[in-house]
């Protein structure tokens, strides 16, 4: 019997784009599994009625973060995930909670493709659901992000799987993946992925991403708090985000940045620093295997 895999989704105030994340999960995710909504305060009433609502699925579990820390929001439902004995100890799906899961193939769906593709290859610590690039394909808006996409869809093989960069778009993890020793999400954290283990995307599944949308018609206010967050937590700014921000905004990004940036990435540092000394010169074999392959 398969054990269930927990699902963690990460949102704030976008109920539009959770309730289409969900309900795909729900409609189409045959294999066995535990939702988890992690929330970072929102504060639309639209929102909060709906993870109310969520909240009274016995199927479902909601997390009500009192503050937006951006990534490090998934941290609190992983840690009662972690704590469920019925869950899998081997793997955990993080998700965005604006993205659609894709359809079945081949009576296989994608969780239970995911988890064949990672049980194949022990190479592969994070394999996430490649993006259908139909909605910006022909926007010139998104020319640099389409063109980025396209280069993450040709890169090296293992298996079916491409090697390639995933952020909090859908992906399963081991939960052994970081040098830091403990399954939990901080800015950096795809720096912290142990040395023998490779990031890839699936090459057959595609997911949709809803959050493109909110690149064109953001209000000011969505605006304004994403990039003070991502600032804080030396987060990314596609161009097309900030270059719809007032000036105030702007500065702050700019000026305070390279700041946080700096303090996320000595934390990095510090990790890795711990993790080689622990293993040196006994284990040194374990450092370099990357280059070996």
């Amino acid at each position: 019997m398969d054990t269930p895999i927990a699902i963690v989704v990460l949102t704030k105030d976008e109920p539009k784009f959770l309730k289409s994340t969900v309900q795909s999960i729900i409609e189409r995710t045959h294999y066995p599994y535990q939702l988890f909504i992690s929330d970072n305060n929102s504060q639309s009433a639209e929102q909060k009625y709906l993870l109310q609502k969520y909240d009274q699925d016995p199927n479902i579990q909601v997390i009500f973060n009192t503050k937006n820390r951006w990534v490090l929001g998934f941290n609190s439902a992983i840690e009662i995930a972690k704590k469920q004995k019925n869950l899998s100890s081997d793997y955990m799906v993080l998700t965005d909670g604006d993205i659609v899961v894709p359809e079945p193939t081949d009576e296989l769906c994608w969780l239970g493709y995911l988890k064949q593709q990672m049980n194949q290859h022990a190479c592969i610590g994070k394999l996430g659901l490649s993006l259908n690039l139909d909605a910006i394909k022909d926007n010139s808006l998104f020319h640099k992000t389409y063109q980025r996409e396209l280069s993450y869809k040709t890169g090296p093989h293992i298996g079916e799987s491409i090697i390639a960069p995933v952020d909090t778009t859908l992906a399963i993890y081991r939960q052994d993946i970081f040098v830091s020793g403990s399954f939990r999400l901080m800015p950096g954290h795809a720096s912290l992925i142990k040395p023998y283990y490779f990031t890839c995307r699936t090459h057959h599944y595609h997911a949709e991403h809803l959050g493109w949308e909110n690149y064109i018609e953001p209000t000011q206010e969505q605006l304004t708090e994403k990039v003070k967050c991502f600032t804080l937590y030396a987060g990314y700014i596609d161009s097309i985000i900030l270059n719809k921000t007032g000036i105030k905004t702007k500065n702050f990004y700019r000026w305070f940045r390279h700041w946080f940036k700096a303090y996320w990435s000595f934390k990095v540092v510090f990790y890795w620093i711990l993790y080689i000394v622990s293993r040196f010169p006994r284990r040194l074999n374990e450092i370099q295997s990357k280059h070996r392959q």
